[in-house]
């Protein structure tokens, strides 16, 4: 047998939100809007997360600019790879010591770093998006919002006049001390 529910004064004497005044939190699906100046590139990575969480019925208006971001941060990330592939791992570097003499030095290659970071940032668009093995349980599907019944669109209407009763001030000098025991 479920536990009785606490009436709102109780919840406000409690510092507690009742969770049966909040609706359920779901998101409508939806497909984001392309966004202006992506290159080529970077329209195709877009559309290809896009997919992979409409896929997972996950996709919603509101991504759009973390798709975005991703998308951008991912095809920095290949050229990176092009420039690490092309130069080396570890490169030649010129330095002038405090004498003004140039001397050769092996360095990690500059654009290593660049496609670590970007490696990162990717990695945590994803998890967060729930496309990763770890996070894929996580993340609720989208749901269109549902109907509620009349029994249950009275009750909204009741806990809202009555969560509204609640925030008006109360004045003492208006009680009647005659009925209180």
């Amino acid at each position: 047998m479920p536990r009785e529910r606490k009436s709102l004064i109780d919840h406000k004497l409690n510092n507690t939100k009742p969770e049966y005044v909040e609706p359920g939190l779901s998101v409508a699906p939806g497909r984001p809007r392309y966004p202006k100046g992506l290159s080529p590139d970077e329209k195709k990575a877009f559309k290809n997360v896009s997919r992979l969480l409409e896929q997972r019925r996950s996709l919603t208006e509101g991504d759009g600019e973390i798709l975005r971001l991703m998308a951008v941060v991912f095809v920095r990330w290949q050229k990176a790879l092009q420039m690490v592939a092309a130069q080396g791992e570890i490169r030649v570097y010129t330095r002038l010591d405090k004498f003004g003499v140039a001397h050769d030095s092996e360095r990690p290659n500059l654009w290593l770093k660049v496609a670590q970071e970007s490696e990162k940032f990717v990695l945590s668009i994803l998890d967060r998006a729930g496309l990763s093995p770890m996070t894929r349980g996580k993340v609720k599907p989208a749901e269109a919002p549902k109907l509620a019944s009349p029994e249950q669109a009275a009750e909204d209407r009741l806990m809202s006049r009555e969560a509204a009763a609640l925030d008006a001030e109360i004045n003492l000098d208006d009680i009647d001390l005659s009925v209180v025991n």
